[in-house]
């Protein structure tokens, strides 16, 4: 039996997922020795089906990461407003400190699961996968068989993590301003500049050929997305500043 819930996300993620996202999730999928199985029975997470895991989100397009990007926040519409808060240049600061606009203000801190707008996600280049124990969700605090323990330091005890590293991936649970449980990735990889967010071809294939150096046709790289100085006379003025702070905060970049 599968130990993964063999569905749409799951089977997405090992078709267009990095080469060790699809490794984490095989070897978890398979039993891989190095997980906890008795453990995890005992605590009761094996689901009917024989399944102990689900892939809740693995590549993400550009619409549904901007949707993503809504939810706590209320009339952000445009990448230009999400320049100068919380995109994956500014990242480094919390969302609800940028008070510099009245526009994208925060409605509900509690319902905020990124801080990256399209294209700035390691889950729009397939990079990415958020995984739970169908058991326990998201929960931050769950009841095993020996008492009360932090998510956290549940998947650390049943060797998750481990697997994780192992695989060459970053846990989103060890960050400590936004920390994400569910989330593991890929950073062998760097993800391109701006100028490509709205990319047709925003897929991991081609993310490998711009990090191996391949050249890249224009008609690839445009999109239909204005760049350089053509984007800039298109944000105005207040998207000139945006871009400049983006250029100068470049190395900030967003995760989930």
């Amino acid at each position: 039996m599968s130990a993964i819930l063999n569905d749409e996300q799951y089977l997405t993620a090992l078709t267009r997922c990095s080469p060790n996202i699809q490794e984490f999730l095989r070897a978890l999928n398979e039993k891989d020795s190095r997980i906890k199985w008795a453990r995890l029975e005992r605590d009761g997470c094996m689901q009917k089906d024989g399944s102990f895991f689900r892939v809740v989100s693995s590549v993400r397009t550009a619409k549904e990461q901007i949707n993503e990007y809504k939810k706590g926040r209320k009339g952000v519409e445009s990448q230009t407003e999400c320049l100068l808060r919380a995109n994956k240049y500014c990242s480094a600061v919390p969302a609800w400190k940028y008070t510099l606009t009245n526009k994208g203000v925060i409605d509900n801190k509690a319902k905020i699961s990124t801080n990256v707008w399209a294209g700035g996600s390691y889950h729009n280049w397939g990079l990415a996968v958020d995984l739970v124990l169908r058991k326990f969700g998201t929960a931050s605090i769950i009841k095993v068989s020996d008492g009360a323990i932090s998510l956290a330091n549940y998947y650390s005890l049943i060797g998750l993590t481990k697997l994780a590293e192992d695989c060459g991936l970053e846990w989103g649970g060890l960050w400590g301003d936004f920390p994400d449980l569910a989330h593991f990735q890929d950073e062998n990889y760097t993800i391109p500049s701006i100028e490509y967010h709205y990319d047709k071809n925003m897929t991991f294939e081609f993310l490998q050929r711009l990090n191996s150096g391949l050249s890249v046709g224009s008609s690839e790289s445009s999109g239909g997305v204005l760049s350089g100085a053509k984007k800039v006379v298109k944000m105005g003025a207040f998207g000139v500043v945006a871009y400049l702070i983006a250029s100068f905060m470049g190395n900030k970049r967003g995760r989930r």
